[in-house]
């Protein structure tokens, strides 16, 4: 058998013929803890995430946990869904609908184009720690429009590197960052045309939060905090990350202009790949070395463009 790698929506798009702006949003009641008391609710909770305003009359929302499903259509229907008696071994119950196509940008495409961004790069953030028992890279993306874009990769999971990706708010502190994560989205290459796997855009928790803080003797080049884990069993994990040098032209920091993949990236330096859990503020001598010769690069292109 012959086998070309595509991406999951082009694999729907060519199997169902569903265009590529037909988008759910998914909201696990157990992984949000969240169980909405009202219809409008849902709507509210999604116009947050999306950063658009949506009504609950214009979203087909159903109730399931994959298996059985309930229509959602008033507030009479809500614990019925919640009824449900889960099937499977995950006991997943997830509110589902699909978003009106002017809630995402034309053509998205996953790991492309930015859904909440609408402004120039700011500035950039990149590394590697240890979470649980993987090695994950990190990418933090700020935005001179208040939004975030940050990528989580595990790298040799597959065909490609299995992607998480957050959007979200920023704001500066008096000690660096503070994030508000708004949804997220899983993302991997598939081998086969005949595989078609779903994909949705994940809602997270509400009031998901956390900080990052300046540390390291040059100002504002290094951040170290707590992010989301998409390893292991804890909710949030610590990382240490370096600020990119920031060398992207203009013209190309615009909204869904530059080249978001990921291609085998050489061997970072030791001094830049730290453990999730070391101890906040830690600065080993290493890293004291490594931090001019970061500040002066000019010519080194972004790790994960």
């Amino acid at each position: 058998a012959e086998y070309s790698v595509i991406s999951p929506l082009e694999a729907m798009a060519r199997n169902r013929e569903l265009p590529m702006t037909s988008l759910d949003f998914e909201i696990d009641v157990k992984k949000t803890s969240w169980i909405p008391k009202h219809v409008e609710e849902i709507a509210e909770h999604v116009s947050k995430a999306l950063q658009c305003e949506m009504t609950f009359e214009e979203l087909d929302v159903i109730g399931t946990d994959h298996i059985e499903k309930v229509d959602i259509r008033e507030d009479s229907d809500i614990p019925k869904f919640v009824a449900i008696k889960c099937k499977t071994r995950f006991e997943e119950k997830v509110i589902k609908f699909t978003l009106p196509e002017r809630a995402v940008p034309k053509e998205f495409w996953p790991k492309k184009t930015k859904i909440l961004v609408k402004g120039n790069l700011f500035a950039k953030f990149f590394g590697e720690c240890e979470v649980s028992t993987r090695h994950v890279e990190f990418s933090l993306k700020l935005y001179d429009c208040g939004h975030f874009y940050m990528k989580q990769a595990l790298p040799g999971s597959g065909a490609s590197p299995y992607w998480v990706i957050f959007e979200g708010i920023w704001e500066m502190t008096e000690r660096g960052l503070a994030l508000e994560y708004l949804f997220r989205y899983a993302w991997q290459i598939a081998k086969t045309t005949k595989f078609t796997p779903e994909f949705v855009l994940e809602a997270v928790p509400k009031n998901h939060r956390s900080r990052l803080a300046w540390c390291g003797e040059i100002p504002e080049q290094q951040l170290n905090g707590s992010v989301p884990a998409i390893v292991g069993e804890d909710a949030f994990c610590w990382i240490e990350i370096c600020r990119e040098p920031d060398v992207i032209q203009k013209e190309k920091a615009r909204f869904n202009e530059e080249d978001d993949d990921v291609q085998t990236k050489p061997e970072e330096p030791a001094a830049r790949r730290r453990p999730a859990s070391g101890p906040p503020g830690a600065t080993t001598q290493q890293e004291k070395t490594a931090a001019p010769e970061r500040e002066s690069t000019t010519s080194e292109g972004s790790k994960d463009e």
